[in-house]
Formats: C-alpha cells, structure tokens, sequence
C-alpha cells in the first residue's frame, strides 16, 4: 500500500498542472513548457551525447524514478549515454555522493547503488555522520567491500575529485530538484509537465534528437 501510495504521489509530483493541451500537433515539445534551455551551457567532455541524472539517495521520487530511467537505459539510441550524478547541498550528501563514486567501482554496482536508496533513506534518523559513515561502511562490506578499503577509498583524491566534479556540475546546470535531467549540458526537462516517469524519458529523447541534429548541422 505505502509503495502504491508513493507512485501516486510521484505520478502527481510529475503532472503538475499540465495538460495534453501543451503538446504540439506534430508531437514535438514546447521549450518553456516542457523543457527550458540553460542560459550557460554545461561542458560535455564526452564524444556522447549525455543524459544527465541529478538524483539523491535520500529523495523518494529519485528511488521511483530509476525502474523507468534503466529501462530507457536498456534501449538508449546510439551515440546516447546516461551519466547518474549525485546531487549534493549539504554536508550529509557530500558522504552519500563519495559513497555512489565507490560503489559504482564494485563489481554488483548496480545492486549497490539500489540497495543504497533505502540504507540511505534510513540513515536520516542517524544525526552523526561518522556513524552514517560507519553504518554505510557496514553495508558496502556486504558487497564485498573491506572496511579497511571502505576507508582508503572514503578520503581518496580521486572519490574527492569525482564528488567535486559532481558539485561543479549541479552549480552549472542550476539544478534545484531531484530527479533533475539535462541533456548534454544544454536542456533541463521540466518535470511538472510531464504526465508520468516514461514522459520525462521521451521528453530527453527528443532533446535527444535535438542535439543530434544541431551537432550534424555543425
């Protein structure tokens, strides 16, 4: 019940006030309505064209939304890549983003990274946040993960520099929400105007074709 209730409020979270009303006759997205370009571009390093996620482990609507995200994963055109990137506003999150950098260097990544939404989620009753650390330790050493490691890896330059980069990245891009996604670095989908999840999805697939086309045009 609580899990249907959830979906309900993400699908209302997702619809806003919109209406079918906002959508072209010829299928295509309105800026403004449905998406809005950002005033800064974001650099895109990649030779992809990048889907960008911003999401918390600590945020419902980011645990909902990844079943519809992988599964538009699984048929992602070519050329596309979907980069997650924890967002990060206060001190809790810098821990919960270093701890997403480390997981996604473990062979079950992906086990990891669902299993942290509600390890997460429950840590916020934990007001230390060595003992959150602890905690999580605890629970990347059910992945295999040695304590000893969990704390080399915790305090490396290089979960340093990925969690700066990621903080870098949500500055640019302005993201005040989560799930939040940018389509290489020059869209934001706006999610109120979106019906559902598979909505927000096939709104990046057309920014998708968007970038696609002005890259060609270059």
């Amino acid at each position: 019940m609580k899990k249907r209730l959830a979906l309900l409020l993400f699908a209302l979270v997702m619809s806003g006030c919109s209406d079918n009303s906002s959508i072209e006759a010829d299928g295509n997205y309105v800026e403004g309505v449905h998406y809005k370009a950002l005033a800064t571009p974001v650099s895109n390093q990649s030779q992809k064209v990048s889907v960008m996620e911003f999401f918390a482990y600590s945020c419902p609507h980011c645990e909902l939304f990844e079943k519809p995200l992988h599964h538009w994963q699984q048929n992602i055109p070519e050329g596309v890549e979907l980069v997650q990137i924890p967002a990060v506003w206060n001190e809790p999150m810098k821990l919960y983003a270093k701890v997403f950098y480390i997981g996604q260097g473990m062979q079950q990544k992906d086990k990891v990274h669902a299993g942290l939404f509600p390890e997460i989620m429950a840590l916020r009753k934990v007001p230390s946040l060595e003992q959150q650390q602890a905690k999580l330790g605890e629970f990347l050493s059910l992945y295999g993960l040695s304590r000893a490691e969990f704390s080399q890896k915790i305090s490396s330059p290089e979960v340093e520099r990925k969690l700066q980069n990621a903080m870098e990245l949500m500055s640019q891009a302005k993201i005040e929400g989560t799930p939040s996604i940018v389509v290489n670095g020059r869209y934001l989908v706006l999610n109120k105007s979106a019906k559902s999840a598979e909505q927000v999805m096939d709104i990046a697939n057309y920014l998708v074709s968007l970038e696609k086309a002005r890259l060609a045009a270059q």
